[in-house]
């Protein structure tokens, strides 16, 4: 596994759910049929990767564990915090992990690699991959990724500096991180892009929007060096579906597509926020993967033991990778 920063690579130019419900359901239905139809690009059942005939399923989550900081002074950092309440946040969030049962876990809110380690461990089932990288967060809660697939390239894009579109200042840079992971599954090569934009505390919407546009721009160069790949761009996103950021995520051409609009109606909600509930973490998906989708797969479980572990609720989905 390869952990290493954006600028130890050559360096390249990578850069509603408020639908009526009867139009959710058609565009259920269109999606849908593209599974029943052949393919005729001369890809099926390899995803044009030599990959094996048969599909086979990856289930993916992304899951904002609300703040598991650990109960000591140990990161050196200005803001650091501390939870007295840590041993039994962890194993509200172990609990809850065991019962998601799934392959890849994108996690926001980690303080650092110990912390995510000691989550791994308690598991019943243990991650054979667990990768933290430091980001911008000046108390120290990071991206991570629990993976019982085999991680290629990890890479940070935290130290990366960009303007909204169409300006030339001010120059942001991520609140968190964007976590770069590579893996390949079944022959097919993956992409997931790990996100942790600015919260509505203190809102900055330019910077959120700012972070969002250059995740798209981080996406769309990774698939001009190869158009066969599969991305996902997972994450808590602090925005709703119709909101610009999220808007930016999914662009225009390719326009990619986010398996959490295809949950039950009742569950389509990931945060409650000042008297309402909102769906602010989302997995977007390109062309490629989302053609994958397995539709009844996509969840968003409200459980006791979930809401016991964080303030928001995992998104999942199965993708039946070719």
């Amino acid at each position: 596994m390869c952990l290493t920063s954006r600028f130890a690579l050559p360096r390249i130019t990578r850069l509603p759910i408020g639908r009526a419900l009867g139009l959710a359901l058609v565009f259920s239905e269109l999606i849908a049929c593209r599974f029943e139809q052949p393919r005729d690009d001369g890809q099926t059942g390899t995803g044009g990767q030599g990959g094996h005939a048969e599909a086979m399923p990856l289930s993916i989550a992304t899951w904002n564990v609300h703040n598991l900081i650990n109960d000591n002074l140990d990161s050196g950092l200005p803001f650091e915090d501390v939870d007295a309440g840590y041993q039994a946040h962890k194993k509200a969030v172990i609990r809850a992990l065991d019962e998601l049962s799934v392959d890849i876990v994108m996690l926001q809110e980690v303080e650092h690699q110990k912390v995510l380690d000691e989550l791994n461990d308690g598991l019943a089932k243990p991650f054979a991959h667990a990768t933290l990288l430091d980001g911008n967060d000046p108390r120290g809660v990071d991206i991570a990724i629990l993976s019982r697939v085999p991680l290629g390239a990890v890479v940070t894009h935290k130290d990366e500096k960009f303007t909204k579109n169409g300006t030339n200042a001010p120059l942001y840079s991520y609140a968190r991180d964007c976590l770069e992971v590579h893996l390949n599954y079944n022959g097919r090569e993956i992409v997931l892009l790990g996100v942790h934009f600015k919260s509505k505390d203190n809102d900055a919407p330019d910077k959120r929007l700012a972070e969002a546009q250059h995740t798209r721009l981080l996406a769309d160069a990774l698939l001009a060096d190869a158009s066969n790949t599969a991305l996902l761009i997972l994450g808590d996103y602090n925005d709703l579906p119709s909101s610009l950021p999220v808007e930016a995520v999914a662009g225009t051409v390719p326009r990619f597509e986010n398996a959490a609009a295809l949950a039950p109606s009742t569950d389509r909600w990931s945060f409650y926020y000042n008297g309402q509930y909102e769906l602010v973490d989302h997995q977007f998906a390109n062309p490629v993967l989302f053609d994958m989708l397995d539709l009844s797969s996509v969840q968003i479980p409200h459980t006791d033991t979930t809401e016991s572990a964080s303030d928001h609720a995992p998104i999942l989905a199965t993708y039946l990778v070719r």
